[in-house]
């Protein structure tokens, strides 16, 4: 059963909450997040227990603090059996104050979801569907190791609306191995022909220690950098001209549609993560738990990285993540909020930066470009360097 509560007017700043479920039907090759493939029935259980046990601590420990977003990510969350599955909706929504309004995502691979299965978590409270989609093309699917087809993708969209979600996220893949501009486009209008209510847009990453990365760019046959901009580029041409607001650099949503899970880190707000793996930041303390499952299972603390995290250092990351969205930053709302001096040279970088098409700059509110976004680490480097 879903229990809600509104917030009163005087109530703290809401929470997001983020639950790991690190479990995989199978090891995508160019994945280098916490998942475990395979995992054995006895495995899932002990774990939803653990997970159910840290989730009342920390509803708990977060007494009286408003949730606007609850986010089951992974690995696969669509695949635990439905049982584990209500068990932890009913945890979530019992120990937490989840608003009547609030965002509650579902991480979805299309090989793993039925109708069944979309049902009993949206009865749960799931209210959003974010599905690894990656590409329309058979042939690119299978570069990536993918156990799903197109036909699954559209399926599941069915079947998400069949069962009351209609906030769904498709999640796609640029740069794959022998990817081409227009096999890109087709992809995008295939997906735009679903009506996603928002869409992310990643660039492969060989990421260290993956079967991809252990193989190589040239063996792999990826796209050279200046084919993945020209990809990047025209993916935000197209997606922009359907309707949908670019409204982070990887990110692009209908008007109103915004993921507000990501919006709690790249507006610096507070979020727990609870699980193997992961991250949350509450009361000005960044912290990480470990991938250790045995630890986890153990009932042992896996909290391997705790910072708290300085007005200063704030003032940074919120420079530094500000800029990730189109909206920009707005230095006269930063420098009122934080101890941060801007140096003589900074407003002149932004100007240069201006000029050379990488910025916009409004007032005091700058942010990055379309054309800035591809090279978002340069811009906000140098920038941050400009800082104190």
């Amino acid at each position: 059963m879903l229990h809600t509560s509104s917030a009163p007017k005087s109530s703290p700043e809401p929470l997001g909450v983020y639950l790991h479920i690190p479990f995989c039907k199978s090891k995508c090759p160019y994945c280098d997040f916490c998942s475990f493939p395979h995992p054995a029935p006895e495995t899932v259980t002990a774990y939803v227990t653990r997970l159910v046990a840290s989730v009342k601590a920390w509803g708990q420990a977060c007494k009286g603090r408003p949730v606007d977003t609850v986010y089951f990510g992974g690995g696969t969350p669509t695949l635990l059996p439905p049982s584990e599955a209500d068990l932890l909706l009913g945890a979530v929504f019992d120990s937490f104050s989840v608003l009547s309004d609030a965002e509650v995502t579902l991480e979805c691979n299309p090989a793993t979801a039925d109708r069944a299965c979309l049902s009993l978590w949206q009865k749960g409270g799931v209210n959003r569907l974010s599905m690894g989609a990656q590409s329309a093309h058979a042939g690119e699917l299978k570069a990536l190791g993918r156990l799903h087809t197109w036909a699954d993708v559209c399926r599941t969209v069915e079947d998400a609306r069949a069962v009351g979600i209609e906030n769904i996220n498709l999640d796609f893949m640029m740069g794959i191995p022998h990817q081409t501009r227009e096999s890109l486009l087709k992809t995008l209008e295939m997906a735009v022909d679903l009506s996603p209510r928002h869409l992310s847009a990643y660039c492969l990453m060989l990421e260290e220690g993956t079967p991809f990365a252990l193989r190589g760019a040239k063996a792999l046959g990826l796209p050279d950098d200046d084919t993945v901009a020209d990809l990047y580029e025209a993916a935000a041409h197209f997606l922009t001209g359907k309707g949908y607001e670019h409204y982070e650099i990887s990110n692009f949503a209908r008007p109103g549609y915004r993921s507000q899970h990501n919006l709690h880190t790249w507006q610096g707000r507070s979020y727990v993560g609870i699980g193997v793996a992961a991250h949350g930041y509450v009361n000005g303390v960044r912290y990480g738990n470990s991938r250790d499952l045995t630890a986890f299972l153990a009932g042992r603390d896996i909290t391997e990285e705790r910072v708290t995290v300085t007005p200063e250092d704030a003032a940074l990351e919120a420079i530094m993540l500000g800029l990730r969205l189109s909206d920009g930053v707005d230095l006269d709302d930063l420098t009122s909020r934080y101890p941060l001096v801007l140096s003589q040279a900074f407003l002149p970088l932004c100007d240069q930066f201006e000029k050379q098409g990488l910025l916009r700059r409004r007032g005091q509110r700058i942010a990055l470009t379309d054309k800035g976004f591809l090279v978002s680490n340069h811009v906000i480097g140098a920038l941050l360097d400009a800082c104190g």
